[in-house]
């Protein structure tokens, strides 16, 4: 079943929904997996971050990937 079929096909079993809680019960639902997650930080937190994002700004930081090849290299010559 394709997406727009799916959709049509809970819309048309929504309409024959008339118990409210039911509907309130999807809607909680729906709003859960729509809703953007939230992560909060402590003052602390957000400023390492604010200060890392200086750094990187200034570009005083490597990739990770930057850092992976680097560290592989270490290795190899140990």
């Amino acid at each position: 079943m394709s997406t727009a079929e799916l959709r049509a096909h809970i819309v048309h079993r929504l309409e024959g929904v008339s118990e409210t809680d039911v509907l309130e019960e999807i809607n909680a639902m729906l709003d859960f997996k729509v809703a953007e997650p939230v992560f909060r930080c402590t003052a602390e937190q957000r400023d390492a971050i604010r200060k890392v994002q200086q750094s990187v700004a200034k570009g005083e930081c490597v990739s990770h990937k930057e850092m992976k090849n680097a560290v592989e290299l270490w290795l190899s010559e140990n």
